[in-house]
């Protein structure tokens, strides 16, 4: 797992322990809501784990094809 990634997941959990609203004579502050935060943890991790499969190009190769009586 990246430096990124690992970052992004820490700051998910980091978000997730703490209240959803708080209020205080500055204002109040809302975070996103549970569902938001799992579908971006899902997002992240999705990634990663195309960086770690390489090129979804990879898999292909070229080959040249020559047919029987066929004059180059």
């Amino acid at each position: 797992m990246s430096d990124v990634t690992k970052a992004a997941l820490d700051a998910i959990a980091a978000n997730l322990a703490q209240p959803k609203r708080a209020r205080t004579d500055a204002g109040e502050v809302e975070q996103h809501d549970l569902a938001m935060q799992v579908e971006a943890a899902k997002f992240i991790q999705s990634q990663s784990q195309a960086e770690k499969a390489g090129s979804p190009f990879a898999a292909l190769r070229r080959a040249r094809i020559s047919y029987p009586g066929a004059s180059d």
